[in-house]
């Protein structure tokens, strides 16, 4: 079912085909014996039972088909918090843990394809390295203690590739790894394996040459996301406890909305990006690095290890800004004395949201009400704004060089999912000056409307958070995503955001073709998604909602979705 654009079955090297055809067939022959070797050491066998192609849903399969252990099948079904306990109080070991996730793993890419490497001699060797240590010492290493991390194949670590998806890029292997990785690793983490990404990253569709495509598990016709693509799938299968990728126009959250977990894009400067040395803060829209989970318990793990470890004294771009459990408290205490106030945005002035999506709205809104919380509508776009019009102008403002040049090392073609149009000339100095003043303005013009909300709380102040789709649609047929305003309102403004799963669509509630609504069609890019609903092309797609806050409040927004999830009957240990 899992579609590729080379298959690996392919025997190229006899056949008078490109070099990038060549270079493909081999990574992919690397990956697949890395993979079955993986596969034997934790299944103990090469290949793992597998559903039909035809079916779609694959999201249970890891649990149902008989190749995990009940054991493996609870360890990969715990909250990371109670991952790292069982791990220090050695009820589980490292090494346990790791060959538990190693097996999930190895189903989820045979279902989905979402990695790009694996090493397991590696990261056995560092588990058992903490087992040790533990026995040795009788207290763990680090915070993150025996925490299996998967990484976005945009992150350097030592001995392996970083493609970004380029075919030119395959045989990079770097000689030293990203500061942050260096850093989680003295914390604890064990690193396992890389994650698929769109080629360049510059795409809603995780798809390159050299990897292939990547779906989501509740439908494998339907796109994974991007650019965190790899992640937000293996997140979702429960391949990995935790994920990291990066996002610059949604490339966590689009991921997360799309395979039905949480993920959360921190402002820039809180979080480290991988490495100082790629940020670039020239740039009027920021790359930040965050978690992807299947919990809330996720985010917030890797939110108060990375910042226990102080980031702003080895990344020059981090501001000094600890980890706040009295703010983070504050506002749970306010949670539960129901003195929380919501924002309900029900679009972006630009694109209105398929109906599964408004249910989705309706329903948050209902379960918050029931459960005393102050709900309140805000109309905070009207369409006049130009957002996604300058967004797309900063995003291509290196101009084409950079991937044409890139792209024509071997050469290698270009997928046709790349959802941002490159000019072919770098934007001027006074273009980038307009660029800038237009970001700043908007970034005013927004707080001063979060600001104008205390005149529709019943408190008088602001609202704590806004509650707004997480695009216009849930994840879409392969190679169809087009509009990523719903994504990128976090980048421009720089504000906390994460994702919240809230349902899935169903063809009990929602209708099998979408409504007619010609005449208040809000824009070109409104008609063409509404257009294109329909509830079999959508079937099965998880349904998720963003909770916005403002720049810098990582730990009330995630205070916040602790609300909105408890307000949902979900506990505290719940997993998507």
């Amino acid at each position: 079912m899992t579609s590729t654009i080379l298959e690996e079955t392919k025997e190229t090297k006899e056949l008078n085909l490109p070099e990038w055809t060549r270079v493909a067939d081999r990574k992919r022959t690397e990956r697949s014996k890395a993979i079955a070797a993986a596969a034997k050491l934790s299944i103990g066998k090469s290949y793992p039972s597998l559903p039909l192609p035809s079916v779609s849903d694959v999201r249970e399969w890891p649990k149902v088909s008989g190749d995990l252990t009940p054991r493996q099948i609870q360890i990969t079904e715990s909250i990371p918090s109670c991952l790292l306990q069982k791990v220090s109080a050695g009820v589980w070991s490292a090494e346990e843990v790791l060959l538990a996730f190693v097996a999930r793993a190895v189903l989820a890419h045979y279902l989905t394809n979402p990695i790009t490497d694996m090493f397991v001699t590696e990261s056995l060797q560092r588990a058992r390295e903490l087992d040790s240590h533990l026995q040795r010492v009788g207290k763990p290493i680090g915070p993150l203690h025996g925490l299996l991390i998967s990484l976005k194949d945009v992150m350097n670590i030592r001995g392996h590739a970083t493609t970004i998806g380029y075919i030119a890029l395959a045989d990079s292997i770097k000689e030293e790894s990203d500061e942050l990785i260096n850093q989680l690793s003295t914390a604890g983490a064990v690193f396992y394996c890389k994650t698929n990404v769109p080629q360049s990253l510059m795409s809603g569709e995780c798809a390159n040459f050299l990897h292939g495509r990547t779906s989501t598990p509740d439908n494998r016709n339907l796109s994974a996301g991007g650019s965190s693509g790899g992640e937000g799938s293996l997140v979702a299968l429960g391949g990995s406890p935790l994920g990291i990728g990066t996002d610059i126009a949604g490339s966590i959250r689009t991921p997360a909305n799309f395979n039905g977990i949480y993920g959360l894009c921190p402002s820039y400067g809180r979080l480290p990006l991988h490495s100082a040395k790629y940020t670039v803060p020239s740039y009027l829209i920021n790359g930040v690095a965050g978690p992807l989970c299947r919990s809330i318990d996720g985010l917030e793990v890797y939110t108060k290890a990375v910042l226990s470890l102080r980031p702003w004294e080895w990344d020059s771009f981090c501001i000094p800004m600890p980890w706040s459990q009295d703010l983070y408290n504050s506002v749970k205490s306010r949670s539960i004395s129901k003195d929380l106030c919501f924002g309900l945005v029900a679009h972006d002035g630009v694109v209105l949201p398929h109906p599964p999506i408004q249910r989705g709205m309706r329903e948050v809104r209902t379960s918050l009400q029931n459960f005393g919380f102050d709900v309140v509508d805000v109309d905070l776009f009207d369409g006049t704004e130009k957002m996604w019009e300058t967004a797309q102008e900063i995003f291509s403002s290196a101009g084409s060089k950079p991937l044409m040049d890139m792209v024509s090392r071997l050469p290698e073609p270009l997928i046709k999912d790349m959802g941002l149009s490159s000019p072919n000339s770098a934007s001027t100095a006074p273009e980038l000056l307009g660029q800038c003043e237009r970001i700043f303005n908007l970034r005013q013009k927004f707080l001063d409307k979060w600001r104008q909300t205390r005149h529709l709380t019943r408190s008088g102040e602001p609202v704590d958070v806004f509650i707004l789709p997480s695009g216009g649609h849930v994840a879409p047929p392969h190679s169809s995503m087009e509009y990523f305003l719903y994504e990128a309102i976090s980048n421009i403004l720089d504000w906390s955001c994460t994702t919240i799963p809230v349902g899935r669509v169903d063809p009990n509630l929602d209708p099998a073709t979408a409504p007619t609504r010609e005449a208040n069609m809000m824009s070109s890019w409104d008609h063409r998604n509404w257009e294109s609903y329909s509830l079999k092309s959508y079937e099965n797609g998880a349904i998720c909602l963003q909770v916005l806050g403002q720049r810098l409040t990582e730990e009330k927004v995630l205070a916040c979705l602790r609300a909105i999830d408890l307000a949902l009957g979900r506990r505290e240990d719940h997993v998507a």
